[in-house]
């Protein structure tokens, strides 16, 4: 049986971010932060994500790396830059415009900051640069009181053994 586009769509953001699949797409996931940044990507550029996902299809043995560098590397500017907006979406919670990523990307990128703009709410609490960074957002945790007290778990407890 064919992976759905959401499977396609979370193998492809394991392979881009190095989190485990069942840790960006756990069973029980009242948020479903997934299907946000799914939809997102969908909107932002339909023709491209479609090729994003038919290069997972048409690639699904390869290796997470391999894939990455596929995406990455071999498949086109359009690719890439909307690879990397999926990336960021992931980690920081905002949405980066492909264009401007390819532009900030250049040999001569503006002298401005690069426009962004937050998801969701909900895209940047669940950010994993927080879990990475093993922290949480300011003014937002699911940790009990006294948590500081002592070590932080691994960094494999909260970004899995990766892609």
């Amino acid at each position: 049986m064919a992976a759905s586009p959401m499977d396609q769509f979370v193998t492809l953001s394991s392979a881009l971010t190095g989190i485990a699949s069942g840790i960006l797409a756990p069973g029980i996931d009242p948020i479903d932060i997934k299907q946000t940044y799914f939809d997102t990507a969908q909107q932002a550029d339909p023709t491209v994500f479609g090729q994003l996902l038919t290069i997972v299809a048409n690639n699904s043995t390869l290796p997470p790396q391999q894939l990455a560098d596929l995406v990455l590397q071999q498949s086109g500017d359009d690719v890439r830059f909307l690879a990397r907006a999926i990336m960021l979406a992931w980690y920081l919670g905002n949405w980066y415009d492909p264009g401007d990523l390819k532009l900030y990307a250049g040999p001569n990128p503006p002298p401005t900051p690069i426009a962004f703009r937050v998801i969701t709410m909900n895209a940047y609490t669940k950010g994993f640069a927080w879990s990475v960074a093993q922290a949480h957002p300011m003014g937002f945790s699911t940790n009990i009181f006294g948590y500081w007290s002592a070590a932080p778990p691994s960094l494999t407890d909260y970004i899995g053994s990766g892609a």
